[in-house]
């Protein structure tokens, strides 16, 4: 089965919980306690980055990366 690539402009068409199984990998990989405790909530983080364009321009734009 051939896997199709998503671009950026297409990624509001990752599911949620494909995003929280890979952000649950990235927290086990770096040894991290919780992927969420407190105020800090990295599977939310990642889910909007991915799936709303003003919060991706929003966390850029706090990044300092700028739009090409």
């Amino acid at each position: 089965m051939e896997r199709k690539l998503i671009h950026s402009e297409e990624s509001h068409f990752i599911h949620a919980d494909k995003i929280h199984r890979a952000v649950g990998k990235m927290v086990e990989t770096l040894d991290l306690a919780a992927g969420s405790s407190g105020d800090f909530d990295i599977y939310k983080v990642v889910e909007a980055y991915f799936t709303d364009l003003d919060k991706r321009q929003e966390i850029n734009q706090l990044l300092g990366i700028k739009k090409e």
